[in-house]
């Protein structure tokens, strides 16, 4: 079979998300798809083209921007010039006019269940294009039981349509020891001694702002430290309580320096509102360090019994949990037992395994 994979997502400096579960497949693929050709639709100056490919991957370099109109006229050209018998778009971007077979993965649903965050221009893309590929797939993959959910009620599509296939962790996220190497860390970061730690985009959904407010509500001393762009409301938010100078904020940060930072933590907190799956909370749980997250959408799924969780939208109770998390080191020993095991039985090779068996239903 001939199986194209977009992966025009993956762009140097960028391999979170979308990217990483794209990468990770098509890694594995390389090694355990050797009965089938396929061919990787990249950007110019990808760094896939870095990577050593065998013969059964092919890299073919794409013109049009990833999520675009031009997109549509594109990827269906190449589809047939290449006779390709089956396209996995492995985000919400598929083409309309393929004579190929079409299988999605759709992460989650955000873009149609919070459409209050999004511009009339995506919501129109989401609801004509995105919905009509959708149906048009022969099979959709799924990071979750709840994402499943979500797709089989709000789309109305058959569920033995839809295949969850769970996202791994990668073998780089484990408990960092090296002191000196943490020294490094701390001083790149510019880091306090202690910290709680929250790595997250500001958009709306993914609650930052509240985590900010629980903070502060908190008696919580412990810095904490916002791996995220810096936002005004969130500083103003810490001066009324007098606590700006126990927030500090990371712009960027290096996906190698991850592992460290997780093991550096006292706590990882993830107060998102809405996941399709949640990877740095599970990443922090491989790093053996405490999490909390919101108890909400794909979350308490992904991370079972192992973290503490809270009511997202209720900042006291937050605010409670934090305090709970930080002082209370029985429940947190109760709660990390056996954390690192259920961590690493989210496997990126069962995933690629998974999705080559759905590949082959196709055929």
């Amino acid at each position: 079979m001939r199986i194209a994979i977009d992966a025009r997502m993956i762009t140097s400096g960028s391999m979170h998300g979308i990217a990483r579960y794209v990468f990770e497949l098509i890694i594995r693929l390389s090694e355990i798809g050797k009965r089938h050709s396929f061919f990787i639709f990249v950007k110019k100056n990808s760094p896939l083209f870095f990577e050593t490919w065998p013969a059964h991957m092919q890299l073919v370099e794409m013109s049009s921007k990833w999520i675009s109109f031009g997109e549509q006229l594109e990827i269906p050209a190449v589809l047939k010039r290449l006779k390709i018998d089956l396209f996995h778009s492995p985000s919400f971007v598929a083409p309309v006019l393929s004579s190929a077979k079409l299988i999605m993965t759709i992460h989650d649903l955000n873009h149609i269940v919070l459409p209050q965050y999004y511009t009339p221009l995506h919501q129109i893309y989401y609801n004509t294009i995105v919905r009509y590929s959708i149906a048009k797939s022969k099979f959709i993959l799924t990071v979750s039981h709840f994402s499943k959910q979500e797709i089989v009620s709000n789309l109305g599509l058959n569920p033995n349509k839809v295949f969850v296939t769970y996202n791994g962790v990668s073998n780089s996220y484990r408990r960092q020891t090296d002191v000196q190497y943490m020294d490094y860390i701390r001083e790149i970061y510019e880091l306090p001694e202690r910290f709680i730690l929250c790595i997250s985009n500001n958009k709306p959904h993914k609650n930052v702002l509240q985590l900010v407010r629980a903070y502060c509500h908190s008696n919580v001393e412990i810095p904490l430290v916002l791996a995220c762009p810096i936002d005004k409301a969130m500083i103003h938010l810490a001066e009324i309580y007098g606590k700006k100078h126990l927030i500090y904020f990371i712009k960027y940060v290096e996906e190698a320096h991850l592992p460290t930072l997780y093991s550096m933590t006292e706590l990882f907190v993830y107060p998102s509102t809405y996941e399709g799956f949640g990877l740095p909370p599970l990443e922090a749980l491989a790093c053996e360090s405490p999490v909390m997250v919101a108890r909400s959408s794909s979350l308490p799924e992904v991370v079972g019994r192992h973290a503490m969780f809270a009511n997202p939208h209720d900042y006291q109770e937050m605010a409670q949990v934090l305090e709970d998390s930080i002082a209370n080191l029985s429940q947190r020993s109760d709660i990390m037992d056996g954390a690192l095991a259920h961590a690493l039985s989210f496997s990126w090779d069962k995933m690629a395994h998974e999705t080559l068996e759905v590949y082959e239903r196709c055929i």
